[in-house]
């Protein structure tokens, strides 16, 4: 009796295993090959998780889309991932889009106030709530490429 249930122990953690190896050796969504699943304003979108944070991340998690909005801040104080940050409302609202840093040229020529199209993985909402270091909300985009 006891051969059958260490038999079933056994798989159940060899497919724990099995299933740990594949996720972890996923392979990386290649933002500049892949089309966009939205193309949408950095305005809507910050509305979108503004308003129903679970819903925008069902939506828009982990999936590449195209932003459009004006720049309201270009960080490059961190040379691995430059960042350039739209405005996404009037008040304390933001798409945080963070560049590999092959990407960092362009991010260089960028100027302030300027109307950016940028393509990136969503990978969610950083609110205030969530982190008391922040006053703001961020939307985030990550290995995000320009559109020319």
């Amino acid at each position: 009796m006891k051969r059958p249930i260490l038999l079933f122990i056994a798989l159940l953690v060899l497919g724990a295993v099995y299933y740990a190896y594949k996720s972890y050796n996923k392979p990386h969504t290649n933002v500049e090959e892949t089309a966009a699943a939205e193309s949408l304003t950095a305005a809507n979108l910050f509305d979108a998780f503004d308003r129903d944070e679970t819903a925008a991340m069902t939506k828009y998690a982990d999936k590449v889309i195209q932003v459009n909005g004006s720049i309201f801040q270009i960080d490059l104080s961190n040379d691995a991932e430059p960042q350039v940050v739209l405005q996404g409302n009037s008040d304390n609202g933001y798409i945080r889009c963070g560049f590999k840093s092959s990407e960092a040229d362009k991010v260089k020529t960028l100027n302030d106030n300027a109307t950016l199209n940028v393509k990136g993985l969503c990978k969610g909402f950083n609110s205030s709530e969530d982190l008391d270091l922040l006053a703001d909300k961020d939307v985030v985009l990550s290995n995000c490429t320009i559109i020319e």
